[in-house]
């Protein structure tokens, strides 16, 4: 267990060494870990899991040179952590790293921490989501102890949420702003319309509502359900794909609403981008709490018109290529599903162009390697 899963990309001599560290490799982390590793061809990169099981296809989805598993135990990455700090220290002094990315508070504190040991040219923190420098400790771990680390924010609304914590970050230059990405390729792997309703048990004659995610409470299905219900007639369903601790709760309340028999709990579905097409209108309904909503760009590539909150990250991403409804408004939210509802084909239509305009012009992959160097040639790295 734990041992490099070797990933070669070619016989090239790679001189630049590149880690990048990880939480775990649910929900959207994998890709996002994908995209990064992707983005360093020329160069030796390994990525690192602190938390989750030894998966070799979650290796082969990764990519880069090897994936490292350290399978900590839940609850193992709070407080110090010394017997990991000692095991990545190991990791550390045999290779060397010229760049490491750290994915989330406790990556970037651990790989901060080591930096005061190993030398370390570029240090990147992720960070992805708000409120994650509203401690005290972690503020000032950023802003006066480890100076050598630059944020990453996923979207403005996380760098001014960054910056209101850590002033001082903005006069040091040490606050950059790259968003999550997608590769357009995986376009060609959709299932069709058909495909897909077939797939998850939705009529074809049916309006079909989507919305994708973790069934937490801070994802809002709730507040979905209630508006649903308000404008639920019949011919219409709503497909709720994801798992979490929220499932029960919500299936009693769509039976206390009457909705029961149009509400589909599709359980977690494995590359659940696929299925898109099965929607006619996708809906993002999460709290302000979320930082920006990579499903948002997998609807926007599936041409799947898109029903968003007006919270502020997963506004960026949508800006004008969809119908916004104000946060935390159930009343809201149903009229603007009545509005996609009544929609002529030739406004839906618009609503496509406009969301794939912007997904290409802000959020492929390729948009994202060319920020990355361009971030790192400010560092002083330009050869990559």
């Amino acid at each position: 267990m734990g041992q490099a899963t070797p990933m070669s990309k070619s016989d090239q001599v790679k001189t630049l060494r590149v880690l990048q560290v990880c939480h775990d490799y649910k929900g959207p982390f994998q890709g996002i870990c994908h995209q990064y590793s992707e983005a360093f061809p020329n160069s030796h990169v390994t990525t690192l899991y602190l938390q989750g099981p030894e998966d070799p296809s979650v290796a082969q989805a990764t990519g880069g040179d090897a994936v490292l598993f350290f399978e900590q135990r839940a609850g193992s990455l709070k407080g110090l952590k010394l017997a990991l700090l000692f095991r990545m220290a190991r990791l550390f002094s045999e290779h060397h790293y010229d760049i490491v990315i750290a994915h989330r508070y406790k990556a970037i504190y651990l790989t901060g921490i080591l930096s005061c040991f190993f030398p370390i040219a570029v240090l990147l923190g992720v960070t992805h989501d708000h409120g994650v420098f509203k401690r005290r400790m972690r503020a000032l771990f950023v802003t006066r102890l480890r100076r050598n680390i630059h944020l990453v924010a996923v979207s403005d609304s996380v760098r001014q949420d960054i910056l209101s914590c850590c002033p001082s970050l903005a006069d040091q230059e040490r606050v950059h702003k790259l968003g999550n990405a997608i590769d357009p390729k995986v376009e060609s792997e959709l299932l069709s319309r058909e495909e897909a309703r077939e797939a998850l048990g939705v009529p074809q004659n049916t309006f079909c509502f989507g919305i994708v995610g973790r069934l937490v409470a801070w994802k809002n299905h709730d507040l979905l359900l209630s508006a649903y219900a308000e404008v639920a007639v019949p011919g219409d369903c709503l497909v709720i794909v994801g798992e979490g601790a929220e499932y029960s709760r919500l299936v009693l309340l769509s039976q206390d609403l009457g909705i029961a028999g149009s509400v589909i709990f599709a359980g977690k579905v494995d590359h659940a981008w696929r299925i898109f097409r099965a929607f006619d209108t996708f809906l993002f309904v999460s709290s302000a709490r979320e930082a920006f909503g990579v499903v948002l760009l997998e609807a926007m590539l599936a041409e799947v018109p898109v029903i968003c909150t007006n919270a502020s990250g997963p506004k960026e991403v949508v800006g004008a290529a969809g119908l916004l409804f104000e946060d935390e408004n159930a009343q809201a939210l149903a009229q603007q599903m009545k509005v996609m509802k009544n929609m002529k084909p030739g406004e839906r239509q618009e609503l496509q162009s406009l969301a794939k305009s912007r997904l290409f012009d802000q959020y492929t992959e390729e948009r994202m390697v060319q920020k990355l160097h361009a971030l790192l040639l400010f560092e002083g790295y330009g050869d990559l």
